[in-house]
């Protein structure tokens, strides 16, 4: 696979806006989600969990149009959902805008509206290995099309309390978008290794931190593989 180079990126969460802060942070379970490249009319539907997905991805791609857009979350509209079926079990008329955007790829589409894109958009959820699925999506498309740009946008919040019980995994709220494009030299590739203790926070702001040092290798284990990240040339 190519190495691959981040053109731009934009974190957030209720701790903080530098990743290399968040994994040492003190938690917090809410804050007030940056909305403003959301047009008003989009932002007063949508979700926290969309709000924070396109507001970083707006941020991500500014001017820039990009040729493959790829969604990760490993719970997706969950809140959402979890309301809608509260209401259904009191008898209450379901909301049609919640309805609609209760579904896995609803931060893309927003996307799509809000950017007027017509790229191809794909939306995973890969349980605690999400993220990593969603760069070997950006690495396979830019292998084939080295000329062109990928946006990869990882989020997740805290999972409703009925649901914590079914997960190892610490509730974090985040949103990483990325920009991605094939590296002239070097660049970063990830590759599969043994697996070895598994990592019991979201591993995309990790990422991040690594992506911001000098170190030349991130080595996690996420939904019981081991992912790799390199910098080639280091």
């Amino acid at each position: 696979m190519p190495g691959l180079d981040i053109l731009r990126w934009v974190f957030w969460s209720p701790e903080t806006s530098d990743p290399r802060e968040w994994r040492s942070a003190p938690q917090r379970t809410a804050g007030k989600v940056p909305d403003s490249a959301i047009p008003a009319l989009h932002r007063r539907r949508m979700s926290t969990l969309s709000r924070m997905a396109v507001q970083v991805a707006l941020e991500a791609a500014g001017d820039e149009r990009a040729d493959f857009l790829v969604f990760c979350s490993q719970h997706g509209e969950l809140p959402r959902t979890r309301e809608l079926i509260d209401n259904i079990v009191a008898g209450s008329e379901l909301s049609p805008t919640s309805f609609s955007q209760s579904v896995h790829n609803t931060s893309a589409g927003l996307y799509t509206i809000i950017k007027q894109s017509d790229a191809p958009a794909t939306s995973l959820a890969a349980g605690a290995a999400t993220f990593a699925y969603g760069w070997l999506e950006a690495e396979v498309f830019l292998e084939l099309n080295p000329g062109k740009t990928v946006l990869l946008v990882s989020y997740d919040e805290v999972l409703p309390v009925d649901y914590r019980p079914y997960t190892r995994q610490a509730q974090r709220s985040f949103a990483l978008a990325l920009l991605l494009r094939v590296a002239a030299a070097g660049g970063l590739t990830l590759r599969q290794s043994h697996a070895g203790t598994e990592e019991l926070v979201p591993i995309a702001p990790l990422f991040m931190a690594w992506a911001l040092s000098t170190d030349s290798a991130l080595r996690l284990t996420a939904g019981g593989q081991c992912w790799e990240w390199q910098r080639r040339g280091a």
